[in-house]
């Protein structure tokens, strides 16, 4: 019980430093690796580095989590996938070829 509260608390502590202190570039990037640490333990882990989700949130979502507006989050989604640091599969499918590419873009390297 405990160690499921200290969890959480790290989780806090890290959502309010994504707030904070990030680019937007960042923002999408740190929530990107956040979703697809999740999913990378439920089993969903592709050969070498890849992972694949389905992300559950809309861009609308996104934008009010991450404090950002909608033309913000679609843009920079379009430019991490641009720059290959994410794949699109339909609207909400997300492979991320390389976790270190985009973990690197996060601006905290302790994130995932």
């Amino acid at each position: 019980l405990l160690e499921m509260a200290l969890d959480e608390l790290d989780a806090a502590r890290d959502w309010m430093l994504l707030l904070g202190r990030k680019t937007a570039r960042e923002k999408i990037a740190s929530l990107l690796a956040i979703i697809a640490r999740r999913a990378s333990l439920e089993g969903t882990l592709l050969p070498g580095l890849a992972v694949s989700f389905d992300l559950p949130l809309t861009r609308e979502a996104m934008s009010d989590y991450l404090g950002l507006t909608l033309e913000t989050v679609s843009r920079q989604i379009s430019a991490l996938k641009r720059d290959g640091l994410i794949r699109l599969e339909g609207n909400r499918h997300v492979i991320v070829p390389d976790m270190r590419r985009l973990l690197d873009e996060t601006g905290d390297d302790g994130m995932v």
